[in-house]
């Protein structure tokens, strides 16, 4: 029979929730998990890029993005995107980053 501690079933329990998800934080420092690929964020970045006029969704700044728009671009500015989670989630961030002006 084996024995496992407390704190080892905490950390297999996490695991086990937050796979396939990504980890970032919000506002103020705390953790959130998404867990969608980022592509209807990207389209809805992209439409409010149209109905601005611009040609190119990255020229959005924040004042441009309605409150909870601005907010889940702000989460995936700071995400911890790594290459399994797909080049969409990649191409996400990498627009929310220079919406932002975020690094991570």
């Amino acid at each position: 029979m084996r024995y496992r501690t407390e704190d080892d079933r905490l950390r297999r329990l996490e695991a086990a929730l937050s796979e396939g998800t990504i980890t970032t934080t919000d506002e103020d420092g705390d953790p959130v998990r998404l867990t969608s690929s980022g592509l209807q964020l990207g389209f809805e970045l992209l439409f409010l890029a149209d109905d601005n006029g611009l040609k190119d969704a990255s020229l959005l700044r924040p004042d441009d993005l309605p409150g909870d728009v601005a907010r889940e671009a702000g989460l995936w500015s700071r995400a911890e995107v790594r290459e399994e989670h797909g080049t969409a989630a990649i191409a996400v961030q990498e627009l929310c980053r220079a919406i932002t002006g975020g690094t991570g």
